[in-house]
């Protein structure tokens, strides 16, 4: 470093307000914090979470809809794990499905689709039941299929809508 700074302990004997000059607030809260001084407050409670995604590419591209299903069930099932690992459920899944944007000459297709729940729940037969509706829905042949994925927002716990 040009200050010839080159360990925390010399970094805690810079001055804050040089500390300032170089390296904005944040670097002289940081020499705060080096010398014993709570400039950042730390979240106790980790905020919860809004939103929950599983995606993935295809190694080979999908085009049957049997394949399709398979991916996107499996997808809901990720989905699920994580929901009743964080106590949370939802009332909707979105799932997309597309081609890929680099096969030039190739017909493109990106579409998704959202499939409400009667009630939040983090059930995996519900929300695999959910995904394939909107994999009915957003279907079409004659097309190679290399993402799908499936996504929720505005989580809740269990049970409420």
């Amino acid at each position: 470093m040009a200050l010839g700074i080159q360990d925390a302990g010399q970094l805690r004997d810079l001055e804050p307000e040089r500390a300032r000059g170089i390296m904005t607030v944040v670097g002289q809260k940081i020499v705060h914090e080096l010398n014993g001084r709570s400039c950042m407050d730390i979240e106790t409670v980790a905020p919860q979470r809004q939103g929950c995604a599983v995606t993935r590419s295809f190694g080979q591209r999908v085009t049957s809809k049997v394949e399709m299903e398979q991916a996107v069930a499996g997808y809901a099932t990720r989905l699920g794990e994580k929901l009743r690992r964080y106590g949370l459920a939802t009332d909707h899944v979105t799932v997309f499905i597309h081609t890929s944007q680099f096969n030039d000459g190739e017909p493109q297709r990106n579409v998704c689709m959202t499939i409400d729940v009667p009630e939040a729940t983090n059930d995996t037969m519900q929300l695999i039941k959910a995904a394939r509706r909107a994999v009915d829905g957003l279907w079409k042949s004659g097309f190679r299929y290399s993402k799908a994925g499936i996504l929720t927002q505005n989580l809740a716990t269990p049970g409420s809508a």
